[in-house]
């Protein structure tokens, strides 16, 4: 688990579009602290540190703001916008955490061992059928990811989801049963759907000249009072 991410924010006083593009020009980017009932605060926080952590740390990740006049706060981002076309943050909205309550997350899912696995080493195709799970932990024991270690795994055979281990003090949400990765044999096309998909395989080098050879080869009988040389006999 990563450790909380320390974030000087400040506290908004403008409002609107204007406003927000200056603070993107300074490098900041709007942001809400969600509090309980109806109560927020309106802040700034800096851009390139929301927007590392994000993408190398991931959703699950604790920021620890101070925000300037009023207090300090443990809280995680619990919605982000972006921008569709440049992909740059736009908004980020906050709550806070209190880190003796557990909390449900969802986890992203990372396969380890492909090169290990029997199955792969006999042509099989590894599939990753689920990418995160969603799971019940206290703040501070959240993993960043979870690990499916496929090393063993052989072909025809997959991985459940209760397969993962997990770490101390998480407990597993989703389905058990559902299968996190599997290994299948590799598809075999037949000459039928080669055909309908108009792939027509090309002959080889070899074949291409005893096909001319047979072609350019006819027999040919001697006429009627010719010899082998195709000289005239006379009785």
């Amino acid at each position: 688990m990563a450790e909380n991410v320390g974030l000087q924010a400040n506290e908004r006083e403008g409002r609107g579009k204007n406003d927000a593009r200056r603070l993107r020009t300074q490098g900041f980017v709007p942001a809400v602290l969600y509090g309980d009932g109806s109560d927020a605060t309106v802040l700034a926080v800096p851009e390139k540190i929301v927007d590392y952590t994000l993408q190398h740390v991931g959703d699950n990740a604790l920021y620890d703001l101070s925000i300037g006049g009023g207090g300090n706060s443990t809280a995680r981002v619990v919605d982000v916008q972006r921008n569709p076309v440049t992909g740059k943050l736009v908004h980020v909205d906050f709550a806070p955490v209190n880190m003796r309550e557990r909390i449900v997350i969802t986890i992203p899912l990372a396969v380890a061992g492909t090169d290990e696995s029997p199955g792969v080493s006999e042509g099989g195709v590894l599939d990753q059928v689920a990418y995160e799970v969603e799971a019940e932990s206290l703040p501070g024991n959240i993993p960043q990811e979870l690990t499916v270690d496929v090393s063993g795994l052989g072909l025809n055979e997959n991985l459940t989801l209760g397969d993962i281990s997990l770490p101390e003090g998480v407990i597993l949400i989703s389905d058990p049963g559902e299968v996190a990765v599997t290994v299948t044999p590799p598809t075999e096309i037949t000459d039928e759907e080669m055909e309908a998909a108009g792939i027509v395989e090309e002959p080889s080098d070899e074949g291409a000249e005893e096909v001319e050879a047979e072609e350019g080869t006819e027999a040919v009988s001697p006429q009627e009072g010719e010899g082998p040389a195709g000289q005239n006999f006379q009785a």
